[in-house]
């Protein structure tokens, strides 16, 4: 059953989107809210206050990365604890553009509890709009809802968060996705932040993530404000047109934030997991693939096979160029004389290696077990 009311808010337009007393009612109301939001959501915050006065290159280069065992915290069983290791001193009536990484079901929830104002939550999926409940809590804060495989309402999003940040700040997930990759601290940003906070002049806060799901604990560093403008960018290299040069200049602003964001991924997940062992799982990678994708449809209920826009992300040219390659080769069919000449079997290892990190085909993998698996259990 589709949630009342809010459904179809991706179909407003600009103008239509939230109102000027909503905007003002939110920012006014957003402690209240945020007392709601810890109450619904279980949230027990634990605030460090670390890193104060230091600029963020500071704050790493002294951090250490030794592992901090669990019981240095104050953790409440039963509770979902955040623990904030770092929070800027942001200005109190100016709006920001906070940026997250996309790591697990809860980073949406468990980020609005610790912001000191009020964000409204960018949103590309329509599947959660519609169906999950905890949506109702996302519309009280503050949202803008969009169909990420709708060309219109991509361009329109980006007029909504001009809109709201003329007064309120937005939190954003700029990796589109849940990131599943084994090989990526942060997925490729997609450019929408760089591009807003260029034509608006507002800052970029990066609030970064990683939940300890077995103990229920979420560590977030909050960084200091990024005026994008003031990022040094190679432009020593040849273009053919102003197009080129726009283009390179905005991907090396999201590339630089990119960096930021996963150099604060790697000291929390150095800190705060220990270290594993490769060779005692037989398939390390597919052995935490499968437990992100089981947790996914634990906690989110999918009513569709809607895993092409729910899971889409960011491919560079370099990376698309060599998917094709892997792809091409690994299909090729030779005679005896040719297979002696040219080995075909690295190739189909790729191929493999491939498709088991395309999350949208394992998403609709395991969503199509448990569809059969519903049905076989129906004919008994």
């Amino acid at each position: 059953m589709k949630n009342f009311f809010i459904s179809d808010l991706h179909k407003k337009d600009v103008e239509h989107c939230t109102t000027d007393l909503g905007l003002s009612l939110r920012k006014k109301g957003d402690k209240s809210f945020k007392k709601l939001c810890n109450i619904f959501t279980n949230a027990h915050i634990i605030k460090q206050q670390n890193g104060k006065g230091l600029s963020d290159d500071e704050y790493f280069a002294n951090l250490s990365s030794d592992y901090i065992p669990l019981e240095t915290y104050n953790i409440k069983n039963g509770k979902n604890n955040i623990i904030v290791e770092r929070y800027p001193e942001l200005k109190d009536d100016e709006p920001y553009i906070f940026v997250c990484n996309h790591t697990c079901p809860e980073d949406i929830e468990t980020v609005l509890n610790i912001l000191d104002r009020n964000a409204y939550l960018v949103l590309g999926s329509i599947e959660s709009l519609q169906y999950n409940s905890e949506m109702y809590l996302s519309f009280i804060n503050g949202m803008i809802p969009f169909d990420i495989m709708d060309r219109n309402q991509r361009k329109q999003v980006f007029e909504k968060m001009l809109k709201v940040l003329k007064s309120n700040s937005i939190l954003i997930f700029p990796e589109g996705s849940h990131n599943y990759s084994p090989n990526k601290l942060v997925n490729n940003l997609f450019d929408g932040p760089i591009n807003l906070a260029l034509q608006t002049d507002r800052k970029i806060v990066v609030a970064t993530l990683i939940k300890d799901q077995e103990n229920n604990v979420s560590y977030i560093d909050v960084g200091n404000p990024i005026d994008v403008k003031n990022i040094v960018v190679d432009m020593n290299i040849e273009f053919n047109t102003d197009e080129e040069i726009k283009k390179h200049y905005v991907n090396s602003l999201s590339a630089s934030l990119r960096d930021k964001m996963a150099t604060s991924i790697y000291y929390i997940i150095a800190r705060h997991f220990k270290t594993l062992v490769r060779k005692e799982h037989s398939d390390i990678e597919e052995y935490f693939r499968t437990k992100k994708i089981k947790d996914a449809f634990d906690k989110l209920k999918w009513n569709s096979d809607v895993f092409e826009a729910e899971y889409l992300t960011k491919k560079t040219i370099e990376e698309r160029e060599y998917e094709d390659v892997v792809r091409t080769l690994s299909n090729l069919n030779l005679n005896y004389e040719g297979l002696k000449k040219f080995n075909t079997r690295n190739w189909v290892l790729s191929k493999i290696d491939l498709d088991n990190k395309d999350v949208v085909n394992r998403m609709r993998q395991y969503w199509l077990s448990i569809q059969n698996d519903e049905n076989v259990g129906k004919k008994k």
